[in-house]
């Protein structure tokens, strides 16, 4: 029996693997671009607003922290009594 083209056919299937790749690639470029309008257009509004809260809230109990400790520890380098 003769032997099939065993050198053409893997040149076919390294050709297809690799129009398969760019097509993947080509819709996954595509969805990323959707993904990413899609977060800025109404996710991003949304968030942005609540992770400002958020840092102002914890600047804000930092503060207060700071504050607090600074009142109720007293001063380590104090000159010594006679």
């Amino acid at each position: 029996p003769e032997q099939p083209d065993s050198r053409g056919i893997l040149e076919r299937l390294a050709d297809r693997a690799g129009q398969a790749k760019a097509k993947i690639q080509s819709i996954g470029e595509t969805v990323l671009g959707f993904a990413s309008a899609y977060y800025e257009d109404h996710i991003q509004p949304v968030a942005g607003g609540y992770v400002e809260w958020a840092s102002k809230i914890r600047s804000s109990l930092w503060e207060r922290f700071q504050k607090a400790a600074d009142n109720d520890i007293p001063p380590t380098h104090q000159a010594p009594e006679n």
